[in-house]
């Protein structure tokens, strides 16, 4: 065997050894990120049991982040007495809600479309006629989120919704009624609302227009009084060609901070880059303010949101049926607008009201994989350049 013979061999026997052993592994990988959010490491609730057995309900919910608890609060306020079954996979405030910044904004990623405009004003709103203990800021418009959550789920509870966390839905049978599957359940339901966000298409649905993009965030140890007055109380967004932050102040003195964008193959939802990304965001924070450099962060942690092509939510039928209904794509804006749509789906599904027009379009579907890979990440990358916005829904 001759060099170049030898170095072909060698390329192949090494391309097939990263596939079988590595990316194809990687594109099987059923892994999602933890929440080590400083929100779940302030005290974790506690979780209901999962469902087992056959059931029946009125309408059946998947996914116990702010939109699907916020679609069985206002479902059952419309209706008391339905029967509501809400499912997670995890535990309520798991996702993207338990791992946001909680800030309440009105409007989505690209301005204030039709029905945004209080979003904010509507979850506070809901929040003091619930009761909800979640530390608002009603200046700033800050909330915990994981408590947010909690609170949201203890409401529906009150109003009668039955809530199963450790139950992760596998399988969608779309009949006369739908009927969801899982290990050692099936829930047979006249309506549904998947409210699942980046995690959406692992159940198959949105047609290649809704997908996870993971972000990070990370908070300071307790700060001395006078360098946290420096900050203002409010979001902080910063852009430069380096990277983009965002941040708030948070709970017992702290400042948390944002940053990065990444699509992971196959609608990848595991994310272990953490510590390159953390370690680029402090650089970037005492590079901005220079006083933070002798205060590491406390807690750090990534999760996915959930996007689309043109960085607005949808809402889709599932199998064109007005009856089944998924929502997500808030595109880190959800705190708000999850629980305003949460009130379009209950009523989308209780009256048939649609929501507005504009959260029912067909935003550009994105390509298989490998071309979905390559052609989100190049959208981030040259977003991150400042070279390229997307489009506004029509």
């Amino acid at each position: 065997m001759n060099r170049r013979q030898f170095l072909k061999t060698g390329a192949t026997v090494g391309a097939a050894a990263a596939w079988f052993g590595g990316a194809d592994l990687y594109l099987r990988d059923e892994r999602w990120t933890p929440n080590r959010s400083f929100w779940v490491t302030r005290g974790r609730a506690p979780v209901n049991p999962p469902l087992r057995g056959d059931h029946e309900a009125d309408l059946a919910i998947i996914g116990g982040g702010v939109t699907g608890l916020s679609t069985a609060v206002h479902a059952l306020q419309h209706s008391p007495g339905l029967r509501v079954m809400l499912l997670e996979a995890e535990y309520v405030g798991f996702g993207a809600t338990g791992r946001s910044g909680g800030i309440l904004e009105n409007g989505t990623e690209m301005g204030t479309p039709e029905g945004t405009e209080d979003n904010a004003a509507y979850a506070v709103g809901l929040i003091d006629r619930l009761g909800i203990d979640c530390d608002l800021e009603r200046e700033s418009h800050q909330i915990d989120p994981y408590r947010y959550a909690v609170g949201l789920k203890k409401a529906a509870e009150g109003l009668g919704a039955a809530i199963h966390e450790g139950t992760r839905v596998r399988a969608l049978d779309a009949g006369p009624k739908v009927t969801l599957r899982g290990p050692g359940f099936s829930l047979r339901a006249a309506r549904l609302a998947v409210a699942c966000n980046g995690y959406t298409p692992k159940l198959g649905l949105g047609d290649g227009r809704l997908f996870p993009v993971h972000t990070g965030a990370a908070v300071t140890p307790p700060l001395p009084a006078d360098l946290l007055a420096a900050f203002p109380d409010d979001i902080l967004v910063m852009t430069s060609r380096e990277m983009y932050m965002w941040g708030r102040k948070a709970p017992g003195g702290r400042l948390l901070v944002g940053s990065g964008a990444k699509y992971f193959y196959g609608n990848g939802l595991y994310h272990d880059g953490e510590r390159f990304l953390f370690d680029a965001l402090h650089r970037f924070m005492t590079k901005t303010y220079p006083a933070l450099r002798p205060y590491p962060f406390e807690h750090a942690w990534t999760g996915p949101m959930g996007c689309t092509t043109d960085q607005e939510p949808i809402i889709g039928q599932v199998g064109g049926r007005p009856d089944f209904l998924f929502c997500g794509g808030y595109s880190g804006l959800g705190m708000a607008m999850g629980t305003k749509a949460g009130s379009f789906l209950a009523r989308a599904l209780l009256e048939g009201t649609p929501p507005p027009a504009w959260l029912l379009r067909r935003p550009a579907a994105l390509p298989g994989e490998p071309f979905r890979y390559v052609g989100v990440n190049m959208m981030i990358n040259l977003m991150n350049l400042n070279l390229y916005s997307m489009p506004k829904h029509a």
